[in-house]
């Protein structure tokens, strides 16, 4: 059909693909380069995606992941797809990140030309190639990019079954219902990638509305259409909502994010109206704090681009309400204008609200579902700007194609410019980053991996499964190296072999309590920047039998089993007779026996009635990740109390599960059971003064 087309509509034609592929190529190019070492580590949300994946392609299948506070699972069986070529890399999830981006670019440029024109399309999708937060999303190894990628797949998809009846006005030709599938596919399937999915079906069936009242003849025909296809979402993406029923306490974070909201409807709005405000300010004035996912205070768009962003939603809202004005010029389908201007702002509308319930904190994953929408607005502003620049007619029309493609270059060359130097150089070199992607803890497994078999114990702040050591694992390529897990600043974990590895980061060093059953010298100081905040990160080779005898030669014997899976070896009181509103240590030592799920352990001061009158509940080396005949101790703090009668009280230790919770574990001595405590000493209280 080529033939048939005039010769200056090709040339467009060539010129829009031209440039489309230049601004993909571009988009491919910034989310490529320095993927393994940028970002500078790894968070504990791309390990658990990367070890989800790893999950699936070695037979796990779950409808939802419930790692961390629950998640959907499409992201990691994507990932799981890479991996079977890749391995079990934590790249793979970068990569599914990367590709996703791309195909969002590509389906968000498709929808808008059909929608808005071939200049508002290239200006749109320049702004995702290169701007700063696509950039962002795009390069982390998360699932909530997802979510938009298959909405504006589906969106596209029925855009074109919008086109192909508003075409056939006479009805001539009836079109398939057909077409009506593969926006139900993309549409149900995006229910299974994040939790803005759960909102963003409503602007299909909104947007009817809006035709029964603006274009009713055009609604009409596509009412049942679009039921089916919202019917087939539903199913498909039934299987997961039925499974969260049956399992309210598989997803916490609806929960959590809901407070402000709950708030509301108690009667205290102050909570959402200040989330709200926070929110809107996210636009031009600040931005997500959180160092994570954003340069902590940066807002969305730039000041320029705020000025095109607020031109093209006043374009927007003028076609919605003013449908017959003289903005219909920027359009080629101008019937469907008002219509393609309705899905545009309801679109920026829905986005928004997990962001107003929640607040400005993570916005750049709460608020993703705008993210290719915020894109557009600019791109209309810019269309109407470079509109004006060049007349319709007369000789410098002829300049038309040139001008638009200089308008292009520049907008991707001055936002690309800006966004290497502010994620390339700023973000990715903040020490707050570094922190937050566990760059130290990535440069300790870098050394075990160099290491032959090896056993290693880590201390770090964040010890529990879903956190450090999901890192750790995403990144050891070294399988013959064990790895234990605990927070020197409160315990100390010990494997008794000749030869082990104890590594101390500079948030969790050893407590100056513990040095005293902990003589040694470090054998090497990793070489971090001097501004990373979480540094030195201090390697120690001991001999752990030798270590295990020093404590058997220091601290009191005691002894007794908690639930057959850890057992108490002995224990050190400081100072051994506490005074009245003294602080008081105790330091237990245990032998592991077995690993088991997360427990607590309690130190009570108790008298012969009544509860505790001290105490303090924690446990810092986390059961889950315990080996067996590994050791450790334990400290625990509390202040004995200042006013007690004189007596003799009993100094007990134990444990319980947190889930459920308050469920504490079996106590045996010498083979008998006896109760839920260990009683450790008696000690003897004074008259207070």
């Amino acid at each position: 059909m080529a033939f048939l087309l005039p010769d200056r509509i090709i040339f467009r034609m060539k010129q829009y693909l031209a440039w489309m592929v230049m601004i993909l190529l571009a988009a491919a190019a910034l989310r490529l380069i320095a993927l393994p070492a940028t970002p500078p580590g790894l968070t504990h949300d791309e390990a658990d995606h990367a070890l989800s994946a790893w999950g699936v392609v070695n037979g796990v299948r779950p409808i939802y992941f419930t790692v961390g506070y629950g998640r959907e699972p499409l992201y990691d069986y994507l990932t799981a797809g890479l991996m079977r070529f890749l391995g079990p890399t934590y790249l793979a999830g970068r990569l599914t990140s990367v590709y996703t981006s791309l195909i969002l670019i590509a389906g968000m440029a498709a929808w808008t030309r059909a929608a808005f024109g071939r200049r508002v399309a290239l200006f749109a999708a320049a702004g995702l190639a290169v701007g700063f937060w696509p950039l962002m999303t795009a390069r982390q190894g998360l699932r909530s990019l997802t979510q938009p990628t298959l909405f504006v797949l589906a969106l596209w998809r029925y855009w074109s079954v919008v086109r192909g009846y508003w075409r056939n006005d006479d009805g001539s030709r009836q079109l398939s219902v057909t077409r009506f599938i593969l926006p139900a596919l993309c549409l149900g399937l995006s229910f299974y990638t994040y939790i803005p999915a759960r909102i963003m079906w409503m602007l299909f069936p909104l947007w009817l509305v809006y035709g029964w009242l603006k274009q009713r003849e055009l609604a009409r025909r596509m009412m049942w259409g679009t039921m089916g296809m919202l019917a087939g979402a539903a199913a498909i993406g039934a299987p997961l909502f039925l499974y969260l029923v049956q399992n309210p306490t598989a997803e916490t974070r609806i929960g959590q994010l809901s407070g402000p909201l709950k708030q509301a409807l108690q009667g205290d709005w102050t909570p959402l109206l200040n989330n709200i405000v926070g929110t809107l300010r996210l636009f031009s004035f600040t931005g997500d704090t959180a160092w994570r996912y954003n340069i902590a205070g940066k807002p969305w768009l730039d000041p320029v681009i705020t000025v095109l962003f607020m031109g093209g939603l006043v374009i927007t809202l003028g076609m919605i309400f003013l449908p017959r004005t003289a903005l219909f010029w920027l359009f080629p389908a101008r019937h469907l204008a008002p219509s393609a201007a309705f899905v545009a702002f309801v679109w920026l509308v829905l986005g928004l609200i997990p962001s107003l319930i929640t607040g400005p904190e993570l916005s750049t994953t709460q608020a993703i579902a705008i993210q290719p929408v915020l894109y557009l607005f600019p791109a209309l502003g810019l269309a109407w700007v470079v509109q004006h620049l060049i007349p319709a007619q007369g000789q410098l029309s002829r300049l038309w194609p040139h001008f638009t493609s200089l308008v292009l270059f520049l907008v991707l060359g001055g936002l690309a410019f800006f966004t290497i130097r502010d994620y390339f150089g700023t973000w990715a070199n903040h020490p707050e980053v570094r922190v937050q992607y566990e760059t130290n803890l990535v440069e300790t497994i870098a050394y075990v991996n160099q290491l032959d078999e090896a056993d290693v114990s880590i201390s770090t702040t964040t010890p529990g499964p879903f956190h450090s050591p999901a890192v750790a694992q995403a990144m050891l390529t070294n399988h013959q190296a064990t790895l234990g897990w605990f927070n020197g600043q409160r315990s100390l974990l010990i494997s008794p072999v000749t030869e082990t590895w104890v590594t101390f980061s500079g948030f969790a060093p050893l407590s100056p309590i513990l040095g005293d059953y902990f003589a040694a010298a470090p054998i090497a100081t990793l070489p971090l920047r001097p501004n990373d905040l979480d540094r030195p990160v201090t390697i120690y080779q001991v001999d752990g039998l030798q270590v295990i005898q020093q404590w058997a030669d220091q601290l009191l014997p005691a002894e007794g089993v908690l639930g057959n899976v850890v057992q108490l070896r002995g224990y050190a009181l400081h100072p051994a007779q506490p005074q009245p509103g003294e602080n008081v240590q105790i330091v237990t030592w245990w032998e592991i026996l077995a690993p088991t799920d997360e427990l607590i352990f309690f130190t009570h001061v108790v008298g012969e009635d009544g509860p505790p009158l001290a105490q303090d509940d924690r446990l810092d080396v986390p059961a889950p990740a315990w080996v067996a005949g590994d050791m450790f101790l334990q400290l625990h703090e509390l202040r004995w109390p200042e006013s007690v009668a004189a007596a003799d009280y009993s100094l007990v230790v134990g444990a319980y599960y947190l889930h459920p919770p308050s469920s504490r574990l079996p106590v045996t001595i010498n083979g008998l059971v006896a109760g839920d405590t260990i009683p450790l000493t008696t000690v003897f209280a004074p008259d207070s003064p």
